[in-house]
C-alpha cells in the first residue's frame, strides 16, 4: 500500500477512488459508459461520512480523459441512468477459513435522474455499498480516477482493478474460471479455445497495450497448463515510469517521491533491485516460461539448439519492434510470448 499512498494520496481527494477489494473481485456487468459514471461518483463522496449524498457527475467530464465524443452518451443519457438504477454487484462471502461460501448481491443506487440539457447525471448510492465505500480501513485498493477514464475497453478497466490491488505484490493469478467470472463471459465462451482465441489473444493483449499507453501500471502475462489444459494465468504487474512521470509533470499536487522516478537520469532511492526484490517482482525468464507449457513429447522433439534458435529469434523481433519495455521482467515475459508465437507457425 506504500507504493500507492505516494501515487494516490499525492491528488485531491475527490480525483482518487477507494474501493474495498471485496468489491474489486465482485462480478458486475456495467458497460464502459456505466463504469465511468460509476467509479467517478466513487471519488466524490467525502470516504469518512455515514451515508451517501446525492451527487453531480457532468457527461464531459467522464468522457474528455479518454476523448471520447460525449455526444453519443447525451443521446443515450436516459437509458443509461435508467440501466444505472437497475444495476448490481455480486460481492463474494466467505467464512471463518477464508472458504467462498455464496455471492451476495447488492443494488448499486438508490436514485439516477438526468435533466435535460443539463449535462449533468445526479445519483445517490444505495446505502448498503457503504462498507464497500466508505469509512475503509483496511483491505481496499486506491487509483487516480483520471487513469480509469483514460481507458476505453471495459475489459481493460476491470483488469486494471485487479491489477491495482496487487501492485505491490507485482503479481496476480486468476484461474481461467476466474477469469470468466470477473470479465462476465461465463456464457460467451463454453470452451477455452473460444476464450483463448477471443480473450486471451484479443481482449488481454487489448488490455495490456492499453495499460502500456495510458496507465500507471501494465502487465505482461503467461498461460499455465497441466495435460496441455489451460488452468491459469499469470499476470506480471510493471510500474509504468513514462506515464507515472506524466502524471507527475500534469498534477502539480503529486508528490515528487514515487518510485522509480529519475532526477538527473539516477534513480530514487528504493527504486532500484533491493526494493525490486522486496517487492516480489518476479524473476521471469523466456525460455523457462516457454519450456514449461510444453508437454512431455513436444520436450522431447526439441533439443537446446532448437530453444536457443527460437529464444535469438524471438528476441530480435522483439527489439526489432520495441517492445523491450524498460525491465528485464517485460523484455523476457515478451519474448517468451514471441517464441510461442514462433512455435505454433512452425511447420
Amino acid at each position: 500500500m506504500d507504493k500507492q499512498r505516494k501515487l494516490e494520496f499525492g491528488a485531491e481527494e475527490d480525483q482518487v477512488v477507494a474501493k474495498a477489494n471485496q468489491l474489486i473481485q465482485g462480478r458486475h456487468d456495467f458497460t464502459t459508459a456505466e463504469q465511468r459514471i460509476f467509479v467517478s461518483m466513487i471519488a466524490k463522496p467525502d470516504r469518512d461520512m455515514e451515508t451517501f449524498p446525492e451527487q453531480k457527475i457532468r457527461i464531459e467530464d467522464v468522457c474528455k480523459p479518454s476523448g471520447i465524443d460525449p455526444s453519443n452518451l447525451y443521446r443515450r443519457v436516459d437509458e443509461i441512468t435508467d440501466n444505472l438504477l437497475d444495476k448490481k454487484v455480486s460481492v463474494r462471502q466467505n467464512d471463518d477459513q477464508g472458504e467462498e461460501t455464496r455471492f451476495k448481491k447488492y443494488n448499486v443506487f438508490s436514485m439516477c435522474e438526468y435533466e435535460r440539457g443539463s449535462g449533468t447525471v445526479t445519483a445517490k448510492f444505495n446505502d448498503d455499498m457503504a462498507p464497500f465505500l466508505l469509512k475503509l480501513k483496511e483491505r481496499f485498493t486506491l487509483y487516480l480516477v483520471t487513469v480509469f477514464l483514460r481507458l476505453r475497453s471495459r475489459y481493460s478497466t476491470q483488469i486494471y482493478e485487479r491489477l491495482k490491488m496487487r501492485q505491490d505484490l507485482r503479481h496476480l493469478s486468476l484461474s481461467v474460471e476466474d477469469l470468466r467470472r470477473q470479465l462476465s463471459i461465463e456464457n460467451k465462451y463454453s470452451k477455452f479455445s473460444d476464450l483463448k482465441r477471443s480473450v486471451l489473444e484479443s481482449v488481454l493483449e487489448q488490455a495490456r497495450e492499453e495499460l502500456k499507453e495510458k496507465a500507471d501500471i501494465y502487465f505482461t502475462y503467461r498461460i499455465n497448463r497441466i495435460n496441455n489444459s489451460p488452468q491459469s494465468i499469470d499476470f506480471f504487474i510493471h510500474d509504468n515510469e513514462p506515464v507515472i512521470q506524466e502524471i507527475l509533470d500534469g498534477n502539480e499536487s503529486m508528490p515528487d517521491t514515487l518510485p522509480g522516478r529519475r532526477e538527473n537520469g539516477r534513480e530514487e532511492p528504493g527504486a532500484g533491485a533491493e526494493e525490486t526484490a522486496r517487492s516480489g517482482s518476479p524473476n521471469v525468464d523466456a525460455k523457462g516460461l516457454f519450456l514449461s507449457d510444453r508437454d512431455q513429447e513436444e520436450i522431447r522433439s526439441l533439443d537446446q539448439s532448437q530453444v536457443e534458435d527460437l529464444y535469438e529469434k524471438a528476441k530480435r523481433q522483439v527489439t526489432r519492434e520495441g517492445e523491450g519495455g524498460s525491465s528485464d521482467v517485460y523484455l523476457e515475459s515478451m519474448i517468451a510470448s514471441r517464441m510461442e508465437k514462433l512455435w505454433s507457425e512452425s511447420p
